[in-house]
C-alpha cells in the first residue's frame, strides 16, 4: 500500500501467481487496474509474494520492489511422491518444494514521476539476486544512514538484506550483518517479518517467523545495521510447534514495552491424519515483553481469541475501533478473516502519529519517528509492507505506560528533521512535512469498544 502518484489517496499493489496488479485509488471508494498503462505488466508467469513501495532514490516518488517465490510452471511441477526428497515430509507425500524448484528473479521498478514506472532490476543489482525463495519484503533504514534498505524473508534459503548504495543500486549483506541465517549458521524457512524497537534503545529490530521445528527468530539491532540473533536469550526458543506466518512487534498492552504476536497454520494438510503432532490449524501466539530484553509466552487458556485454531497467513495491526489500543485482523485460508479486538489496561497511556509528506512522498513511507518519555526511547518507521504480505494501520502507535507527555522527533524521508516537545498523550497527532503546527485530536471510540467480546 502506498500513494504512488502523490494524489493523496493510498493505492494498492497486489501480488499473484501469474501476473501482479496495481490498483489506483480513484478517491471515491473505487479502484482502477492501471498495471498496463503504468508500465508494470509482464508477459512472464511469476509467483509473486512480497512487495513494498519504497522511495529508494529519495526523489519524492514511491518506487516498487517485488520479491518472487519460485519460477514454476504448473504443467511441469513435480507431484507429491515418497521417491522424491523434496516432495515428502517425514514419510508423508506432500506438495513439492520449495527446495528443488527453480529460483526466482526479484524486481525493482523506478517511479518516473509521471504516473509510470521503469524496470530497473538489472541496473540496480536486484535481478542478480537469484539464490533465495522470497516471501515478505520490508523497506526500512536498517543502518540509520537516511536511505531506505530492503529486507526479504526467504523460505529454506538465506534471507536478503539489500543495503542502499545511495546511487540507485543495492548490495546484498544479510550474511555479513547477521540476518541471513540462524545463529548456528542454518538456513531458515523465513515467512513473515516484524520491524520494531522491542528493547526501546532507539534502533529498529527484526522478528522473523519460520517453519515448524524452527523457533521464531529475534534479531537485535546493535547499531549501524549490525544484528545479533537473540532468539534464545529473549526466551523465544522453546516455541517451535507450528508453521508461523504474520507477525509484528507492537505494544499490545500499552505498557511501553513492545510485544510480539504471530499467527500460525500448516502448509501440508496431509500431515495431521498421519502425524497428529503437526495439526493443520494453529493458535495465535503472543510473547509479552517483560521490559528486560526477554519475553514470556502468554497462556492462551484464558484468551479464547488466541486459542482459537485456524489456518492463518497474513495479519495486520491497527486500532479499528479507535479506543487507543491495537487490534488485529487475520487472514485465514478457506474461511472468513478473524478480527481480534484488543482491550488494553485502561490505565496505560498511548499516542498515535499520522504523517503526511509534502516534498517527500505523500504516504511518508520511510519517515522515522522517535518518541521519548524520560529515559525511554521508542522508534518506528512508516512502512508499506510487513507481517506476512500485509499492510498495517499507517497511524504509528506507541504504548507509554504511565507517561503523561512525550517529545516527538520526525525524520522525514528526504531528510528534514522536526521536533515537537511536551506533547500530551492519549490522542492522535497529525503532522505535515515542513509545517511547525500539528493537529491534535481525541479519538472517538466506535460503538461497543471497550467491552469484553472478541471474534
Amino acid at each position: 500500500m502506498g500513494d504512488y502518484n502523490n494524489d493523496g489517496f493510498e493505492d494498492l499493489y497486489i501480488t499473484y501467481f501469474g501476473h501482479n496488479r496495481l490498483y489506483r485509488n480513484n478517491g471515491n471508494g473505487t479502484f482502477t487496474d492501471v498495471t498496463a498503462q503504468v508500465g508494470l505488466s509482464n508477459t512472464a508467469t511469476r509467483f509473486g509474494s512480497g512487495c513494498t513501495f519504497v522511495d529508494y532514490n529519495r526523489d519524492g516518488w514511491l518506487d516498487l520492489f517485488v520479491s518472487n517465490y519460485a519460477d514454476v510452471d504448473l504443467a511441469t511441477l513435480p507431484t507429491p511422491s515418497l521417491q522424491r526428497p523434496n516432495c515428502n515430509f517425514e514419510g508423508v507425500a506432500v506438495n513439492c518444494g520449495p527446495s528443488g524448484l527453480p529460483l526466482p528473479t526479484h524486481a525493482l521498478y523506478r517511479n518516473n514521476g509521471d504516473g509510470t514506472f521503469t524496470d530497473v532490476s538489472k541496473e540496480s543489482g536486484v535481478a542478480a539476486l537469484r539464490g533465495s525463495y522470497g516471501l515478505t519484503a520490508c523497506a526500512f533504514d536498517a543502518d540509520e544512514d537516511g536511505w531506505p534498505d530492503i529486507f526479504v524473508a526467504c523460505d529454506t534459503t538465506p534471507s536478503l538484506l539489500l543495503m542502499n548504495n545511495h546511487d540507485g543500486t543495492f548490495r546484498e549483506e544479510a550474511l555479513l550483518r547477521g540476518l541471513a541465517l540462524s545463529d548456528n549458521g542454518q538456513e531458515m524457512a523465513g515467512m513473515g517479518v516484524g520491524i520494531g524497537d522491542y528493547d526501546c534503545d532507539g534502533r529498529l529490530d527484526i522478528v522473523r517467523t519460520h517453519y515448524m521445528n524452527q523457533a521464531t527468530g529475534l534479531y537485535h539491532n546493535m547499531g549501524k545495521g549490525e544484528f545479533e540473533d537473540v532468539t534464545a536469550r529473549a526466551g523465544l526458543m522453546h516455541e517451535r510447534r507450528f508453521v508461523s506466518w504474520g507477525t509484528g512487534i507492537f505494544d499490545l498492552d500499552n505498557d511501553g514495552n513492545p510485544d510480539i504476536l504471530l499467527v500460525t497454520g500448516q502448509v501440508y494438510p496431509e500431515l495431521e491424519p498421519v502425524l497428529p503432532k503437526y495439526p493443520r490449524r494453529g493458535p495465535r501466539i503472543v510473547f509479552r515483553n517483560q521490559g528486560n530484553g526477554t519475553f514470556t509466552e502468554l497462556d492462551d487458556s484464558t484468551e479464547p481469541a488466541l486459542a482459537s485454531r485456524h489456518v492463518s497467513r497474513g495479519c495486520a495491526f491497527g486500532d479499528f475501533d479507535n479506543d487507543g489500543d491495537l487490534d488485529i485482523v487475520i487472514m485465514n485460508q478457506n474461511e472468513p478473516p478473524s478480527l481480534l479486538r484488543n482491550d488494553a489496561p485502561p490505565g496505560n497511556h498511548w499516542i498515535k502519529i499520522r504523517l503526511h509528506g509534502t516534498k517527500s512522498n505523500r504516504s511518508a513511507l520511510g519517515a522515522r519517528v522517535v518518541v521519548r518519555d524520560g529515559a525511554r526511547t521508542q522508534v518506528q518507521e512508516v512502512m508499506s509492507q510487513s507481517s506476512y504480505v500485509s499492510s498495517n494501520d499507517p497511524r504509528l502507535h506507541f504504548g507509554l505506560g504511565s507517561t503523561a507527555s512525550v517529545d516527538i522527533e520526525v525524520r522525514w524521508p528526504l531528510g528534514l528533521t522536526e521536533v515537537h516537545r511536551n506533547v500530551a498523550v492519549n490522542q492522535l497527532i497529525t503532522l505535515f512535512e515542513g509545517q511547525s503546527e500539528m493537529k491534535a485530536e481525541k479519538l472517538i471510540p466506535a460503538s461497543g469498544a471497550g467491552g469484553a467480546s472478541r471474534n
